[in-house]
């Protein structure tokens, strides 16, 4: 069974360690975490690329990478660089470095809607290799609005066995266009949805658990049409069932 946890809402109720700064507000406000949802246990790091320190930790780090907030933030970037399977490390950094110089290249208005999540290995404190999303999020930016201050969520998505690992996708929600990448692609060639925009609204509603009669109750359509919307929606996923589909939108970053 796959729980649909909302991002922004938990983020209210979570433990937290702060080390120099409160960014709960800076959470609360982005752009990009109201609506970020993640399926299974996480924990979040705001990390200062330029100080290259933690400065915020939240969630349950202890059950899903076997260290404390207090251990996160004593071991400060050195945690972050161990947590990668080194085999991946270098993957991570080239699609940063395709970010940022993405990002430098955008009207300064689109550069805070920016958003990476990497498909990548991570490596527990007792040395067990497991699989994670990571939605980086920026959530200061300086005085030419390149971020450098972020949130990374980090979630175990180990128990719905992920392929094609390690991937990307670099998320421009202002202009909503996406970027795949992975070790055979490294270019940022625009990625075109399977989905029609009313199948997108149907999805964002399916993944919620609600059922055909309800959906069609709220985007005013009827259930025979709602039916049909879910039918194509499953089978444009080549899943079979709403617990599927809820991995697939997860590994592919649909919404």
């Amino acid at each position: 069974m796959n729980d649909y946890i909302n991002i922004f809402k938990a983020f209210g109720k979570q433990e937290y360690v702060i080390y120099k700064n409160d960014y709960r507000e800076e959470l609360k406000n982005n752009p990009l975490v109201n609506g970020l949802w993640t399926v299974g246990r996480w924990f979040s790091f705001v990390a200062n690329s330029h100080t290259r320190e933690l400065e915020f930790v939240a969630g349950d780090s202890k059950a899903v990478i076997g260290y404390s907030h207090e251990e996160m933030i004593k071991e400060n970037a050195q945690f972050v660089a161990n947590s990668i399977f080194k085999d991946d490390y270098r993957f991570v950094t080239q699609v940063i470095h395709l970010t940022m110089k993405y990002v430098n290249e955008l009207p300064k208005n689109q550069r805070p809607y920016v958003y990476v999540v990497f498909y990548v290995r991570s490596v527990r404190k007792d040395g067990k290799v497991f699989t994670i999303q990571n939605q980086n999020i920026p959530l200061v930016f300086d005085e030419k609005n390149i971020p450098y201050v972020f949130a990374n969520i980090i979630t175990d998505i180990s128990h719905i066995y992920p392929t094609n690992i390690p991937h990307a996708v670099i998320i421009n929600k202002f202009s909503n266009q996406q970027y795949h990448l992975d070790l055979n692609n490294l270019q940022l060639a625009p990625h075109r949805s399977k989905f029609t925009y009313r199948e997108l609204d149907v999805l964002k509603l399916l993944i919620r658990g609600f059922t055909s009669r309800k959906i069609a109750e709220i985007l005013a359509i009827s259930y025979e049409t709602a039916r049909t919307h879910r039918k194509n929606i499953l089978n444009k996923a080549n899943t079979n069932n709403t617990g599927q589909l809820i991995n697939y939108v997860l590994l592919n970053k649909v919404v």
